[in-house]
């Protein structure tokens, strides 16, 4: 009887399948597929966006034309894409004319090219535009190269791919953005063919991109187009870019200074927030 007394005092040992917590396990197997799924979502954005579907492709002049739509193309990228009405293209590099179809199955706009962050160097946005050969196939070019030169200043340098033709005009020019310490944007030129040895400003930006931008010379005298206000996120904040013809710069260059705007914005805030 004493014998039996004793055993039920003795502790049960547990064994090392009961020291381990089935909850345990199932918050790790949650963790694991959750980390997963982050990963794939990551590779396919960087793939949906561009970061990987554009390379080695063959250059070609920009033939942006004067008036389109920038918005960006999704809303977890730095990606933008610029669009308008269905055109072709009709000898002249930055001319277009309506394409005449009676098919009521064209789209209301057509894109023109996208603006792309590569993956592996954030910050800086190359422009890929998009032709159609003879058969009507579409396919993609690159037309302009651009990087952040100065981390310190955030200057920006604009180079078109093209830019050993001896027949383009201002696709020729090397192009360079900085800001004022009112955040205006100064654009700068550097052109041989016009016999520039040194980049010289050739116009201002004023405003903001959300709330509209002003294109103007650097005296502020002569007005070179303006973009609208950007619409609300569920469009992408889209907005509308006219240039005048007159510009002393291609019709792309707003759309990059937008694209940096807003990107020197975003990592101006995140370090701000990270000071906090």
């Amino acid at each position: 009887m004493s014998d039996d007394i004793n055993a039920e005092r003795v502790p049960l040992l547990e064994t090392q399948e009961d020291l381990q917590n089935p909850v345990d396990c199932k918050e790790q197997c949650c963790c694991c597929l959750f980390s997963i799924m982050m990963i794939l979502l990551l590779i396919i954005s960087v793939i949906t966006n561009g970061g990987l579907s554009y390379t080695d492709l063959s250059t070609d002049i920009s033939k942006i034309p004067y008036e389109y739509k920038l918005r960006y193309k999704s809303l977890w990228g730095y990606n933008y894409i610029i669009e308008g009405h269905p055109t072709e293209f009709n000898g002249d590099a930055n001319s277009f004319s309506p394409i005449k179809s009676d098919n009521s199955n064209q789209p209301k706009f057509i894109k023109y090219a996208e603006l792309i962050v590569p993956f592996w160097v954030y910050g800086n946005f190359n422009v890929i535009e998009f032709r159609r050969n003879q058969t009507g196939s579409v396919f993609p070019v690159s037309t302009v190269n651009s990087r952040i030169d100065n981390y310190l200043t955030n200057e920006i340098d604009i180079v078109f791919t093209a830019s050993d033709d001896d027949d383009l005009k201002l696709e020729s020019c090397e192009y360079r953005i900085s800001w004022s310490w009112l955040l205006n944007g100064y654009i700068w030129r550097l052109c041989e063919n016009l016999n520039e040895s040194v980049f010289n400003q050739v116009a201002i930006f004023t405003g903001h991109p959300s709330l509209g931008l002003t294109f103007s010379s650097v005296d502020e005298k002569t007005n070179y187009g303006y973009s609208s206000r950007a619409a609300f996120f569920w469009d992408l904040y889209e907005r509308d870019i006219f240039i005048d013809k007159a510009a002393p710069f291609p019709p792309i260059i707003p759309a990059l200074y937008t694209a940096y705007y807003n990107y020197l914005e975003y990592m101006r805030q995140r370090n701000n927030r990270r000071e906090d």
